[in-house]
């Protein structure tokens, strides 16, 4: 009497755990990579939103100064520049909010 197996070898088994491992490795890889993306284009948006306040607010009394935000941004800290502009009648004003290591410089010309 012949039996026959039913089921699968250890060497099928193995491959099989390895092309599962190695898609796991890969999406998690993906993930980890995206979710950095949108860490940075939220601190991003967030410097846009608060540099564009603050722009506004200077160029209504221009002045160099160093601060941070209220709360919930206080994270956030800015620096305001004004140099000479490209003609003898515009300074450009330039103004960099950082959070931690990363800056972001911003610009608006202003009338001297």
């Amino acid at each position: 009497m012949l039996r026959k197996n039913k089921g699968f070898s250890l060497l099928e088994v193995l491959i099989a755990v390895a092309i599962t491992g190695g898609l796991l490795v890969a999406i998690i890889d993906l993930v980890n990579h995206h979710l950095s993306v949108v860490d940075r284009y939220q601190t991003l948006s967030i410097e846009t939103m608060l540099a564009k306040e603050k722009l506004w607010e200077l160029k209504a009394a221009p002045r160099e100064e160093k601060g941070s935000f209220p709360a919930p941004y206080s994270a956030y800290s800015y620096k305001s520049e004004i140099v000479n502009g490209p003609l003898p009648f515009l300074n450009e004003l330039v103004l960099t909010v950082s959070k931690g290591r990363e800056e972001t410089d911003f610009k608006m010309m202003i009338r001297k």
